[in-house]
């Protein structure tokens, strides 16, 4: 195994949760070096955070045969063997694997009858599962099985049969690695560009859509496959902002996992993004009664043994925490978010390192919009600039590009003209290198160098509000809105009113619904 520091130990640590420790404590406590082992674990356990020369002297414990490397290495390697061994019943490949084992040992003690009998339960489970690998290697010892049976006289089937059988899990397999493989390509390109911003940006989706994998599942020829069938065929909808269509997938994928409980088990990030984008739509579409429901039922998700996993239990934060700050930010209820971005801000410095990137770029730029909306624009500049500082423009385009308009719009508001100017040119030049760019984009570029040349601010913010409303007609210009509310902003600087009562104003009825 790869040497690990002391950090790497601690981190571990720290991620378990109460039932895994005290498992890990019975587990240890079976080990050659389980003294030395529970020390170590308990400092680390008892430690509020990571103060590496403290820590460093309490774990360098004196040991005969031992060096403080080797205690390291040997209470990180009883943690992981607890963790296989915690969650090897109710995770179904440690377990078929540990039955494989089974079946090869009675096979080597020629306890063919009992072999026979576990081998035919352990396949239907299998199956039950579409867990075709495991199924072929079970095959692979049926084969020897039935050489001896026949030999015994026992004829229950052919070599042929076995062969056929085989040849059918390969193909199933394979009808899988053709989805999966579609699914990887359009995850990329999805990534790469956020946002169709033309009509010949959708053509990728629209060929992928009409090709003969995707026009019904008929080519499914498993659960797994039509799981991704589904996934595939959503994240198509998305990109051409077909809502209606896009739910109905994730409907679709969300259903069938929850009748089959073993594809949740087998993908449980695509059932988190399966009702993450279900909850999406209801947001986007300002059905935020119903959202607001649905967050309580995203959340409730947490106990469901399929996501005790740090990674998962992270995803319904991010997931859900996104959504209570966008539903309260976009439905005009600003007060409300406010407390909502003190509870993410806590469970960042909880979780630390252990939240991408990606996920504070999303938090940093939906903080902003708040606090744009609540006029609060010095602390509205201290989110924007955690996002800018990432300087990561391979994460997240859409929101690189948006985040610098919000920068103007900032610097604007906080009266810092020279900045601005410069800000201008630089934001120019930034979108030169975007491949595609929303009329409203430039248009936003445009009145901001009008207004800082102008006096007649009030007639330039006038005729701008006109022309931003003309543009949200067009749906492709209208996607704009959804990552910023420019058409409330410009409305805010004709009547003087806060953007998040203009927007509450315009959507308050859909809070009743």
């Amino acid at each position: 195994m790869v040497s690990v520091s002391l950090e790497e130990v601690y981190d571990l640590v720290k991620s378990l949760s109460k039932s895994e420790k005290r498992f890990f404590k019975l587990t240890a406590s079976t080990e050659e070096h389980s003294g030395v082992i529970a020390r170590l674990f308990d400092e680390l356990e008892k430690a509020t955070s990571f103060d590496e020369s403290k820590l460093v002297k309490l774990s360098k414990q004196k040991h005969k045969t031992l060096s403080h490397k080797d205690i390291l290495q040997l209470t990180y390697e009883v943690i992981l063997k607890s963790q296989r061994t915690f969650y090897a019943e109710s995770i179904t490949g440690y377990r078929i694997k540990d039955e494989i084992s089974n079946l090869r040992n009675l096979f080597d003690k020629a306890q063919y009858k009992q072999c026979r009998k576990m081998l035919n339960k352990l396949k239907e489970e299998a199956y039950a599962d579409e867990s075709f690998h495991f199924i072929l290697e079970i095959i692979s010892i049926e084969k020897q099985l039935l050489d001896i049976e026949n030999k015994f006289g026992n004829i229950s089937k052919s070599l042929d049969d076995l062969i056929k059988e085989e040849q059918l899990l390969i193909d199933k397999s394979k009808n899988i690695g053709e989805y999966a493989q579609s699914f990887s390509k359009l995850n990329y390109l999805v990534r790469e560009n956020m946002v169709a911003k033309t009509m010949k940006e959708l053509e990728t989706y629209d060929k992928l859509l009409n090709s003969s994998l995707f026009k019904n599942t008929d080519k499914c020829t498993s659960k797994k496959a039509e799981v991704l069938y589904h996934h595939i065929r959503a994240l198509c909808f998305s990109k051409k902002r077909d809502n209606t269509m896009r739910q109905s997938e994730f409907k679709s994928m969300v259903a069938l996992m929850d009748k089959n409980p073993f594809l949740i088990n087998e993908y449980p990030k695509r059932y988190l993004s399966g009702i993450n984008n279900i909850l999406s739509v209801e947001i986007e579409q300002a059905r935020y009664a119903t959202a607001e429901k649905l967050i309580d039922e995203f959340i409730g998700l947490k106990k469901h043994p399929a996501f005790n996993t740090t990674d998962l239990q992270l995803k319904i934060f991010t997931s859900t925490s996104n959504a209570q700050l966008l539903i309260y930010t976009d439905g005009g209820r600003t007060d409300k978010a406010i407390p909502v971005v003190k509870y993410i801000n806590e469970q960042i410095e909880l979780y630390k390192d252990k939240i991408n990137k990606e996920e504070l770029l999303i938090f940093y730029y939906n903080f902003t919009s708040l606090y744009i909306y609540s006029q609060k624009y010095t602390e509205a500049s201290k989110y924007l600039n955690l996002l800018l500082s990432a300087n990561d423009t391979n994460l997240r385009q859409d929101l690189q590009c948006f985040s610098r308009l919000q920068n103007i719009i900032l610097h604007y508001e906080l009266a810092k003209i020279p900045e601005l100017k410069y800000l201008l040119i630089t934001t120019r030049d930034f979108y030169k290198n975007q491949k595609y760019q929303f009329k409203i984009e430039k248009l936003i570029l445009d009145i901001f160098e009008e207004l800082i040349e102008s006096e007649d601010t009030d007639n330039i913010w006038s005729k701008s509000h006109k022309l931003i409303k003309e543009l949200t007609n067009d749906p492709y210009e209208k996607i704009a809105n959804y990552y910023f509310d420019f058409l409330a902003y410009t409305e805010s600087k004709t009547t003087g009113k806060k953007i998040g009562e203009i927007i509450f104003e315009k959507v308050s009825p859909n809070w009743k619904k």
